[in-house]
């Protein structure tokens, strides 16, 4: 009876002692792709309308608004056309538009 206490002791110890393990492997690899250094900043998502000017594209004002946080200026252009429920992307002049940026905030 004690060996069979002991076996169920140690194996409990060995479980633990594994999720204890397993769950500091967790920590530090999910911390690493955080730096702390960018602790105090966030980038927050904004909106603003404005009025498309003769000779506008939506490609030029993507190249105006866009920030790092787009890979590129075709993914900028494929969410003007998303939020604005463009079919095209011929625009008229005068036609609003609803275009997002990102602006970092520093929260020291």
């Amino acid at each position: 009876m004690n060996n069979l206490v002991r076996i169920i002791s140690s194996k409990k110890i060995l479980i633990i002692a594994a999720i204890v393990f397993v769950s500091l492997i967790y920590i530090s690899v999910s911390h690493k792709e955080s730096p702390s250094s960018n602790a105090s900043r966030a980038s927050q998502k904004y909106f603003t309308c404005i009025t498309v000017e003769e000779g506008d594209t939506l490609w030029d004002i993507a190249e105006e608004y866009k920030t790092e946080e787009y890979s590129s200026t075709q993914e900028y252009v494929d969410e003007l056309l998303s939020i604005n429920n463009l079919n095209t992307a011929t625009i008229v002049t005068g036609t609003n538009l609803l275009v997002p940026y990102y602006e970092v905030k520093n929260y020291d």
